[in-house]
């Protein structure tokens, strides 16, 4: 039978090219490969994880309002009255602004003494409570064998009373001449109001009197051991002991007057009001941060 034009192979004597057959269709040798159905705790996992966002996402947006909260909360201003902490903050750094300046104008009027100094009045008052304890147990006939008693305890009450007054009271003085610390770090006597002279006049007169409640308890105690031919003794430890104490007592309104600034301490005092809100808003956004980096 004879080969037609729709035959696929020609005869040998056929000067035609062979037609090749006609490929399956496309659409009919593409596999179609429809993905495997996601297993039942495939599905769970991933709605747990998206609930778990779901719940860190509100943790950190609760976390990072309940900071602007608390900057935003009112505190007691050390210049008076209550205030925002974000404004106290502001003010703040204005201030440090203002000391910064100064300093690097060569100003050496916020110096702030060695921190070991800083420690010395606080010692200063432990030892005078120690030696006019001491002293006002004399005063009271203290019996030391049997030490608990009345006459201790009225001891007590009047040593810590004359030590926390004239404390105090150094410590005032010590402010008000801070106040009139010039740019060289330095304070003048011409330059002192009336009333800080008189402060000035009446610390003196205390630093004395404890000067000399120290030598009388400490010359009769000398003179208690070792007797009349120990009377040059006694009046040498006496008179170095309330030089001493003098020189301790005076050393505390220095260092109050020499210590920084004005400027400085309500620096410190703004720092104070605004330190607990602060680091407590800053440890909410530390969370917060957290959160987000490894929860999220």
């Amino acid at each position: 039978m004879p080969n037609t034009h729709n035959e696929h192979e020609t005869s040998p004597s056929s000067d035609l090219m062979p037609i090749s057959k006609p490929s399956e269709p496309a659409a009919e040798r593409i596999t179609h490969q429809v993905p495997a159905p996601r297993q039942p705790d495939q599905v769970q996992t991933g709605l747990a994880d998206t609930v778990r966002r779901q719940h860190e996402v509100r943790n950190v947006h609760r976390l990072t309002v309940r900071a602007e909260y608390l900057m935003k909360a009112r505190v007691r201003h050390p210049d008076g009255g209550e205030s925002p902490v974000d404004e106290i903050l502001a003010t703040e750094r204005a201030q440090r602004e203002s000391i910064e300046a100064e300093t690097a104008a060569g100003s050496f009027k916020h110096r702030r003494a060695p921190r070991w100094m800083q420690w010395i009045p606080r010692f200063v008052l432990l030892f005078d409570f120690s030696l006019l304890l001491y002293f006002f147990a004399g005063i009271t006939n203290v019996n030391w064998a049997s030490p608990v008693s009345m006459e201790l305890g009225f001891a007590i009450i009047l040593a810590a009373m004359v030590t926390v007054l004239s404390y105090g009271y150094l410590a005032f003085t010590g402010h008000r001449l801070r106040g009139h610390k010039n740019h060289a770090g330095t304070i003048h006597s011409e330059e002192l109001d009336a009333f800080t002279k008189i402060i000035l006049g009446v610390a003196t007169v205390v630093i004395l009197v404890i000067a000399a409640l120290m030598f009388l308890r400490m010359h009769a105690e000398v003179l208690g051991a070792l007797g009349p031919q120990g009377s040059v003794v006694a009046l040498v430890i006496a008179a170095a002991l309330a030089v001493v104490s003098g020189a301790a007592n005076f050393l505390v309104i220095a260092i109050h007057a020499l210590n920084g600034s004005d400027q400085v301490a309500r620096l410190e005092n703004l720092s104070a009001a605004a330190h607990r809100s602060y680091a407590k808003a800053q440890r909410m956004r530390e969370e917060a941060a957290r959160r987000t980096d490894y929860g999220l």
